[in-house]
């Protein structure tokens, strides 16, 4: 077998492993959002919508509206239908910005958590005198409850780390490489004798 036939092979099932593989790896990861991010309000909400690339599940405690000056909205049951999370809301507090921290689990078990940030033009209901807890930080530091809520870079809403997909092409380029050096090398001992 010629070496570029052996290297065409080589890759082609290199190819066909990473292409099964990677569905394996993908997280879930929202793909819209009612309100969508940026979005500005004209009128008050009676759900939240949010969509997964994938079926989740989740719990209320995962999910928490805040604006500005801290006021909360009050939330119902999620409702979560395969990749649809819909959630009954209650505005609370003045027109501003606002934003919408969810947290979900894939059924791989892994957690999907970010920030959808929005503005409401209108008002909402007077804020009540309880607060409710909101959804833990996907990250190890903690807030206190009367502490400004920090707004997550992009980095902080995907996973921590190089993602699995890039470490199994990684792997697979250096597998190709080896093989056709060794075979490269075998042809050239195989020429000198």
């Amino acid at each position: 077998m010629s070496l570029r036939r052996l290297a065409a092979t080589l890759l082609v099932a290199g190819a066909a492993v990473l292409g099964t593989a990677l569905p394996a790896y993908a997280h879930s990861e929202l793909k819209s959002s009612t309100p969508a991010e940026g979005a500005t309000l004209a009128e008050l909400p009676k759900v939240i919508t949010l969509t997964f690339s994938e079926d989740v599940t989740t719990k209320p405690e995962d999910f928490a509206v805040t604006g500005a000056g801290g006021e909360r909205w009050q939330l119902g049951a999620p409702k979560v239908e395969g990749a649809v999370v819909t959630i009954p809301v209650q505005p609370v507090g003045p027109a501003g910005p606002y934003h919408l921290e969810y947290r979900v689990v894939a059924g791989d078990g892994d957690i999907t958590g970010g920030v959808v940030n929005f503005t409401m033009s209108v008002a909402g209901a007077a804020a009540p005198t309880t607060t409710t807890e909101a959804p833990a930080p996907t990250s190890q530091a903690t807030q206190g409850d009367n502490a400004p809520a920090q707004q997550p870079t992009a980095d902080a809403q995907q996973s921590k780390g190089v993602p699995s997909w890039v470490w199994i092409v990684g792997i697979l380029v250096v597998v190709v490489i080896v093989v056709v050096l060794v075979l490269m090398r075998g042809r050239r001992s195989g020429r000198k004798s």
